[in-house]
Protein backbone atom coordinates (compact mmCIF):
# COMPACT_ATOMS: atom_id res chain seq x y z
CA UNK A 1 0.00 0.00 0.00
CA UNK A 2 2.88 2.36 0.77
CA UNK A 3 4.38 1.61 -2.62
CA UNK A 4 1.09 2.50 -4.32
CA UNK A 5 0.85 5.76 -2.35
CA UNK A 6 4.34 6.82 -3.38
CA UNK A 7 3.80 5.74 -6.96
CA UNK A 8 0.75 8.00 -7.15
CA UNK A 9 2.78 10.94 -5.89
CA UNK A 10 5.55 10.46 -8.47
CA UNK A 11 3.39 9.14 -11.30
CA UNK A 12 3.30 12.44 -13.15
CA UNK A 13 6.95 13.24 -12.60
CA UNK A 14 7.87 9.85 -13.98
CA UNK A 15 6.50 10.84 -17.37
CA UNK A 16 9.47 13.02 -18.10
CA UNK A 17 12.27 10.84 -19.37
CA UNK A 18 15.39 11.21 -21.40
CA UNK A 19 14.96 13.94 -23.95
CA UNK A 20 17.35 16.84 -24.10
CA UNK A 21 20.98 17.36 -24.88
CA UNK A 22 22.97 20.19 -23.36
CA UNK A 23 23.51 23.20 -25.58
CA UNK A 24 26.54 24.32 -23.61
CA UNK A 25 28.98 26.26 -25.77
CA UNK A 26 31.88 24.47 -24.13
CA UNK A 27 33.99 22.17 -26.28
CA UNK A 28 31.31 19.50 -26.10
CA UNK A 29 29.29 17.96 -23.23
CA UNK A 30 26.93 15.00 -23.44
CA UNK A 31 24.16 15.09 -26.04
CA UNK A 32 21.59 14.81 -23.25
CA UNK A 33 22.04 17.47 -20.61
CA UNK A 34 23.50 16.01 -17.42
CA UNK A 35 21.02 15.98 -14.55
CA UNK A 36 17.93 16.23 -16.71
CA UNK A 37 16.30 13.14 -15.14
CA UNK A 38 17.02 14.05 -11.51
CA UNK A 39 13.91 13.46 -9.41
CA UNK A 40 12.35 11.05 -11.90
CA UNK A 41 12.02 7.33 -11.04
CA UNK A 42 13.23 6.23 -14.46
CA UNK A 43 13.60 2.59 -13.41
CA UNK A 44 9.88 2.35 -12.62
CA UNK A 45 7.48 1.05 -15.30
CA UNK A 46 4.52 3.45 -15.23
CA UNK A 47 0.85 2.55 -15.06
CA UNK A 48 -0.52 2.28 -18.64
CA UNK A 49 -1.59 5.67 -19.99
CA UNK A 50 -0.47 8.75 -21.92
CA UNK A 51 1.44 11.36 -19.88
CA UNK A 52 2.52 14.87 -20.88
CA UNK A 53 5.28 17.01 -19.36
CA UNK A 54 6.35 20.63 -19.84
CA UNK A 55 9.75 21.90 -18.71
CA UNK A 56 11.75 25.12 -18.42
CA UNK A 57 15.46 24.89 -17.69
CA UNK A 58 17.71 27.90 -16.91
CA UNK A 59 21.48 27.75 -16.56
CA UNK A 60 24.49 30.01 -15.93
CA UNK A 61 28.09 28.92 -16.51
CA UNK A 62 30.93 31.16 -15.31
CA UNK A 63 33.09 31.21 -18.43
CA UNK A 64 35.53 33.76 -16.99
CA UNK A 65 35.62 36.68 -17.75
CA UNK A 66 32.08 36.33 -19.14
CA UNK A 67 29.01 34.21 -18.33
CA UNK A 68 27.25 31.76 -20.63
CA UNK A 69 23.47 31.70 -20.18
CA UNK A 70 21.02 29.17 -21.52
CA UNK A 71 17.27 28.55 -21.43
CA UNK A 72 15.63 25.38 -22.67
CA UNK A 73 11.89 24.99 -23.30
CA UNK A 74 10.20 21.64 -23.81
CA UNK A 75 6.50 22.39 -24.32
CA UNK A 76 5.47 18.75 -24.79
CA UNK A 77 7.29 15.59 -23.86
CA UNK A 78 5.09 12.53 -23.85
CA UNK A 79 5.36 9.08 -22.34
CA UNK A 80 3.07 6.40 -23.66
CA UNK A 81 3.07 3.58 -21.13
CA UNK A 82 1.57 0.93 -23.36
CA UNK A 83 -0.86 -1.81 -22.31
CA UNK A 84 1.65 -4.35 -23.62
CA UNK A 85 3.72 -6.72 -21.53
CA UNK A 86 6.12 -9.26 -23.01
CA UNK A 87 6.14 -11.84 -20.28
CA UNK A 88 7.10 -9.81 -17.22
CA UNK A 89 8.55 -6.97 -19.32
CA UNK A 90 6.53 -3.75 -19.62
CA UNK A 91 6.89 -1.61 -22.79
CA UNK A 92 6.83 2.22 -22.94
CA UNK A 93 7.48 4.81 -25.67
CA UNK A 94 8.91 8.26 -24.92
CA UNK A 95 9.42 11.22 -27.26
CA UNK A 96 10.01 14.97 -27.37
CA UNK A 97 8.93 16.23 -30.79
CA UNK A 98 10.12 19.81 -30.16
CA UNK A 99 12.87 21.31 -28.01
CA UNK A 100 13.75 25.02 -28.10
CA UNK A 101 17.05 26.53 -26.91
CA UNK A 102 18.06 30.14 -26.22
CA UNK A 103 21.85 30.45 -25.86
CA UNK A 104 24.02 33.47 -25.12
CA UNK A 105 27.71 32.52 -25.01
CA UNK A 106 31.01 34.17 -25.97
CA UNK A 107 30.98 34.17 -29.76
CA UNK A 108 27.46 32.78 -30.15
CA UNK A 109 23.94 34.04 -29.43
CA UNK A 110 21.17 31.95 -30.92
CA UNK A 111 17.53 30.88 -30.52
CA UNK A 112 16.82 27.69 -32.42
CA UNK A 113 15.09 24.29 -32.29
CA UNK A 114 17.23 21.50 -30.88
CA UNK A 115 17.37 17.80 -31.67
CA UNK A 116 14.11 15.90 -30.89
CA UNK A 117 14.24 12.59 -29.05
CA UNK A 118 12.45 9.22 -29.38
CA UNK A 119 12.93 5.96 -27.49
CA UNK A 120 11.52 2.60 -26.42
CA UNK A 121 11.83 1.45 -22.80
CA UNK A 122 11.55 -2.01 -21.24
CA UNK A 123 10.80 -2.25 -17.50
CA UNK A 124 10.77 -4.95 -14.84
CA UNK A 125 9.57 -5.06 -11.22
CA UNK A 126 12.30 -6.93 -9.33
CA UNK A 127 10.51 -7.19 -5.97
CA UNK A 128 11.16 -5.56 -2.62
CA UNK A 129 10.52 -2.11 -4.09
CA UNK A 130 13.26 -2.40 -6.73
CA UNK A 131 12.55 -1.65 -10.41
CA UNK A 132 14.78 -1.86 -13.49
CA UNK A 133 14.38 -0.20 -16.90
CA UNK A 134 16.43 -0.26 -20.09
CA UNK A 135 15.92 2.42 -22.75
CA UNK A 136 17.03 2.45 -26.39
CA UNK A 137 16.64 5.76 -28.18
CA UNK A 138 18.05 8.41 -30.47
CA UNK A 139 18.46 12.18 -30.58
CA UNK A 140 17.48 13.01 -34.17
CA UNK A 141 19.98 15.45 -35.67
CA UNK A 142 18.77 18.89 -36.74
CA UNK A 143 21.00 21.11 -38.87
CA UNK A 144 20.82 24.82 -38.03
CA UNK A 145 23.09 27.64 -36.84
CA UNK A 146 22.96 26.43 -33.24
CA UNK A 147 23.45 22.69 -33.69
CA UNK A 148 26.29 23.24 -36.18
CA UNK A 149 28.07 25.68 -33.86
CA UNK A 150 28.00 23.27 -30.90
CA UNK A 151 28.62 20.13 -32.97
CA UNK A 152 25.19 18.55 -32.53
CA UNK A 153 23.98 18.43 -36.16
CA UNK A 154 23.95 14.61 -36.27
CA UNK A 155 21.85 11.73 -34.95
CA UNK A 156 23.20 10.24 -31.70
CA UNK A 157 22.08 6.95 -30.18
CA UNK A 158 21.56 6.52 -26.45
CA UNK A 159 21.27 3.50 -24.19
CA UNK A 160 19.90 3.85 -20.63
CA UNK A 161 19.96 1.55 -17.63
CA UNK A 162 17.99 2.83 -14.62
CA UNK A 163 17.49 1.25 -11.20
CA UNK A 164 14.79 2.64 -8.87
CA UNK A 165 13.89 1.81 -5.28
CA UNK A 166 10.27 2.95 -4.84
CA UNK A 167 8.99 1.97 -1.43
CA UNK A 168 8.26 3.33 2.06
CA UNK A 169 7.75 6.82 0.55
CA UNK A 170 11.27 6.87 -0.93
CA UNK A 171 12.38 7.34 -4.51
CA UNK A 172 16.03 6.39 -4.82
CA UNK A 173 17.08 6.24 -8.48
CA UNK A 174 20.33 5.84 -10.37
CA UNK A 175 19.94 6.48 -14.10
CA UNK A 176 22.99 5.74 -16.23
CA UNK A 177 23.28 6.36 -19.94
CA UNK A 178 25.79 5.98 -22.75
CA UNK A 179 25.56 8.27 -25.80
CA UNK A 180 27.41 7.90 -29.09
CA UNK A 181 29.55 10.65 -30.62
CA UNK A 182 31.32 11.31 -33.90
CA UNK A 183 34.70 12.41 -35.23
CA UNK A 184 35.14 14.99 -38.00
CA UNK A 185 37.39 17.94 -38.83
CA UNK A 186 35.11 20.34 -36.94
CA UNK A 187 32.34 19.65 -34.44
CA UNK A 188 33.56 16.31 -33.10
CA UNK A 189 31.65 14.79 -30.19
CA UNK A 190 33.07 12.11 -27.85
CA UNK A 191 31.19 9.08 -26.60
CA UNK A 192 29.93 9.99 -23.12
CA UNK A 193 28.75 8.30 -19.93
CA UNK A 194 26.31 9.97 -17.53
CA UNK A 195 24.87 9.22 -14.09
CA UNK A 196 21.83 11.03 -12.64
CA UNK A 197 21.18 10.24 -8.97
CA UNK A 198 18.09 10.98 -6.85
CA UNK A 199 17.21 10.34 -3.20
CA UNK A 200 13.78 11.90 -2.55
CA UNK A 201 11.32 11.47 0.33
CA UNK A 202 7.56 11.67 -0.34
CA UNK A 203 5.46 13.13 2.50
CA UNK A 204 1.75 13.55 1.77
CA UNK A 205 1.80 15.89 -1.26
CA UNK A 206 5.41 17.02 -0.99
CA UNK A 207 8.67 15.61 -2.34
CA UNK A 208 12.07 16.78 -1.16
CA UNK A 209 15.60 15.42 -1.19
CA UNK A 210 19.08 15.51 -2.66
CA UNK A 211 20.13 15.08 -6.27
CA UNK A 212 23.45 14.77 -8.07
CA UNK A 213 24.79 14.12 -11.54
CA UNK A 214 28.05 13.32 -13.28
CA UNK A 215 29.22 13.25 -16.90
CA UNK A 216 32.45 11.86 -18.33
CA UNK A 217 33.97 11.73 -21.80
CA UNK A 218 34.86 8.14 -22.68
CA UNK A 219 37.28 9.15 -25.41
CA UNK A 220 38.81 12.25 -27.00
CA UNK A 221 38.41 12.67 -30.76
CA UNK A 222 41.77 13.29 -32.40
CA UNK A 223 40.42 16.18 -34.51
CA UNK A 224 37.74 18.84 -34.00
CA UNK A 225 37.81 18.54 -30.20
CA UNK A 226 39.95 19.68 -27.26
CA UNK A 227 43.26 18.41 -28.62
CA UNK A 228 46.09 16.58 -26.86
CA UNK A 229 43.80 13.75 -25.78
CA UNK A 230 42.05 16.03 -23.26
CA UNK A 231 38.62 15.03 -21.93
CA UNK A 232 35.76 16.75 -20.12
CA UNK A 233 34.08 15.70 -16.89
CA UNK A 234 31.76 17.34 -14.38
CA UNK A 235 30.03 16.50 -11.09
CA UNK A 236 27.23 18.56 -9.50
CA UNK A 237 24.95 18.32 -6.47
CA UNK A 238 21.73 20.04 -5.46
CA UNK A 239 18.26 19.80 -4.00
CA UNK A 240 14.71 19.07 -5.16
CA UNK A 241 11.27 20.17 -4.01
CA UNK A 242 8.00 18.97 -5.52
CA UNK A 243 4.25 19.25 -4.89
CA UNK A 244 1.22 17.32 -6.13
CA UNK A 245 -1.66 19.67 -7.02
CA UNK A 246 -4.96 17.86 -6.66
CA UNK A 247 -4.60 14.32 -7.94
CA UNK A 248 -3.32 15.18 -11.40
CA UNK A 249 -0.63 17.85 -11.72
CA UNK A 250 2.89 17.33 -10.38
CA UNK A 251 5.12 20.43 -10.14
CA UNK A 252 8.80 20.23 -9.32
CA UNK A 253 11.77 22.55 -8.87
CA UNK A 254 15.44 21.50 -8.90
CA UNK A 255 18.57 23.54 -8.21
CA UNK A 256 22.08 22.21 -8.86
CA UNK A 257 25.62 23.60 -8.91
CA UNK A 258 28.98 22.21 -10.02
CA UNK A 259 31.34 20.98 -7.30
CA UNK A 260 34.08 19.73 -9.64
CA UNK A 261 34.77 19.99 -13.36
CA UNK A 262 37.52 19.44 -15.88
CA UNK A 263 37.81 21.42 -19.16
CA UNK A 264 34.34 22.97 -18.93
CA UNK A 265 35.79 26.49 -18.57
CA UNK A 266 33.65 27.26 -15.50
CA UNK A 267 31.07 26.13 -12.97
CA UNK A 268 27.42 25.66 -13.87
CA UNK A 269 24.39 26.63 -11.75
CA UNK A 270 21.00 25.47 -13.00
CA UNK A 271 17.32 25.84 -12.09
CA UNK A 272 14.77 23.46 -13.61
CA UNK A 273 10.96 23.79 -13.38
CA UNK A 274 8.62 21.04 -14.49
CA UNK A 275 4.90 20.32 -14.60
CA UNK A 276 3.50 16.92 -15.57
CA UNK A 277 -0.02 15.54 -15.85
CA UNK A 278 -1.74 12.40 -17.14
CA UNK A 279 -3.37 13.22 -20.47
CA UNK A 280 -5.19 9.89 -20.67
CA UNK A 281 -5.46 6.74 -18.60
CA UNK A 282 -7.67 3.72 -19.27
CA UNK A 283 -11.10 3.71 -17.63
CA UNK A 284 -11.67 1.12 -14.94
CA UNK A 285 -13.51 -1.91 -16.31
CA UNK A 286 -17.23 -2.08 -15.60
CA UNK A 287 -18.49 -4.82 -13.27
CA UNK A 288 -20.15 -7.64 -15.14
CA UNK A 289 -23.50 -6.87 -13.51
CA UNK A 290 -23.37 -3.13 -14.38
CA UNK A 291 -26.29 -1.82 -16.51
Amino acid sequence: MRRLSLARGVQAAAALGILLGSASFAAADSIQRPGLTNGIPEGYGRTPGFYVASMLDFGLRSTDPSITTQAVAIPVFFTWSTPWDIGKTHVSVKAAPFVGVVLDAPGLSSTRPYNPYVSVWLSWFLGGGFNLSIGEGAHIGFSNDLTKAIGRDFTAFQQNVALTYLRNNWNVTTNTFYTTGRERATGSQPNTFNVDFTAVKHVYRKDYGVIAYGVWDLDSPSVGYLGGGEKQSEFAVGGLWGYLIGNLVQVQGRLTTTVSQNNYSGRDTRLTLMAVFPFWTPAAPKPRNAP
